[in-house]
């Protein structure tokens, strides 16, 4: 939905395409086919083999990323990375062919995010030096922490690289250990291993040893680096991933602010960042970022910022028996609480999922359990209303389709 009215439909999502290996997204052309390199000849595995999502990464780019990486071993540092997706055979390829540093003041110790001017700044460098590349994905550094994603590495996934393929990559450059993470039905996972391409020289450039990890929606970096310097210091063996899927159950969302934000103390230069300032400063990079990111899907499908759903994506699919998490803000002005709905697209009666009281900016507004549903294509809105369930004048709906499949 693109203009301000309320009651007409969603567009349906196109079909789910049977051999792209991703979900269909408004405005987002599908994955070319295109024939990989011979791995068992042209490259060497990281790890274990990796699962829906097939990592890549040259030569070239693991050199950018290792020098940037090792730079400075104080502080977090990080940037994009830049390449093309493809499909062959039903598999997801991602191919990174050049990594971007980040020249970000919104960095330290504990910590590293994208501010607007990174943003911008990293847009330019690709557009000056790579432009036949797209933004793949994101990487940073943990020197000496070990490779974990926080809830604030799961914000900045979340709000900027929300298609299928898009990758972030967690370097430790003291222990020499990495992973990459990303999206697999629709969570966000570690991935079990990668693809060194050998396009530079024969033998790997890189040492780095893909560990066992996870990632943690509810806990903040300070407190993750304190649990793995902990038991770092009793036990230093590194364990390579035995599966290509971890055994606990990963979640996807855009874990913000008040939650994860709110038990972290991030250190800068000596001194402390006030909570609440971090938390705002945080808060308006996402959405900038998430605005960035979803100008053809969520945002246009939400053209009100303060009634925005983040998470699903508009278009996107999931199984039948998903537990779906509904990130967003809800926060106008004239509301009294807010409504979420859901009904099957060729229905008109909405059945109400949750009514939300007080504001909520950039958090999770609401569960949805689809186990007892059936396969087909759904809608949700999210609503403004007033005391007698009215809505609010001059609040637009945000209004969205997902599918749910076998």
């Amino acid at each position: 939905m693109t203009s301000a009215s309320t009651s007409s439909k969603t567009a349906v999502p196109e079909p789910r395409p049977t051999d792209s290996g991703t979900a269909p997204h408004p405005g987002v052309p599908q994955l070319p086919q295109q024939e990989p390199p011979v791995l068992s000849k042209q490259a060497v595995l990281h790890g274990t083999e990796p699962g829906e999502v097939t990592v890549i990464i040259g030569q070239a780019a693991l050199a950018q990323i290792d020098a940037h990486s090792r730079s400075n071993l104080r502080t977090e540092l990080g940037g994009a990375l830049l390449g093309r997706a493809y499909c062959h055979n039903g598999q997801v390829y991602v191919s990174v062919e050049a990594a971007v540093p980040a020249v970000s003041g919104d960095h330290g110790p504990l910590h590293f995010t994208f501010n607007a001017d990174t943003w911008n700044q990293l847009r330019q460098d690709r557009e000056k030096n790579y432009p036949n590349l797209e933004m793949v994905g994101w990487f940073h550094t943990h020197p000496n922490l070990g490779v974990f994603y926080s809830s604030d590495d799961v914000v900045v996934h979340s709000a900027a690289f929300t298609l299928p393929w898009h990758v972030g990559l967690v370097v430790d450059p003291v222990r020499h250990e990495a992973c990459f993470f990303g999206w697999e039905n629709g969570e966000l996972i570690p991935f079990a291993g990668f693809y060194e391409l050998l396009d530079g020289q024969d033998t790997p450039f890189v040492d780095w040893r893909v560990v066992r990890t996870s990632v943690w929606r509810d806990t903040s970096e300070a407190e993750l680096a304190q649990k793995q310097m902990a038991a770092h210091d009793k036990q230093t063996t590194v364990y390579a991933p035995t599966t290509p899927k971890p055994s606990f159950n990963p979640g996807i969302g855009l874990i913000v602010g008040s939650i994860g934000l709110l038990l972290t103390l991030l250190v800068l230069v000596g001194w402390v960042i006030p909570l609440s300032q971090k938390v705002n400063r945080l808060e308006n990079v996402v959405l900038a970022m998430a605005d960035e990111a979803l100008t053809d899907t969520n945002v246009a499908a939400c053209p009100d910022p303060r009634l925005r759903i983040l998470n699903p994506i508009h278009g996107s699919s999931f199984h039948v028996g998903t537990e779906l998490e509904i990130v967003g803000t809800a926060s106008h002005p004239k509301a009294v609480r807010y409504q979420i709905e859901q009904r099957p697209f060729d229905s008109e009666a909405w059945q109400l999922l949750k009514t939300i009281r007080p504001d909520k900016k950039l958090g999770l507004l609401s569960t949805w359990d689809t186990a007892e549903l059936t396969p087909g294509v759904y809608e949700i809105r999210l609503t403004a209303v007033d005391h007698n369930s009215i809505i609010v004048p001059n609040a637009t709906q945000c209004q969205l389709t997902i599918e749910l499949v076998p």
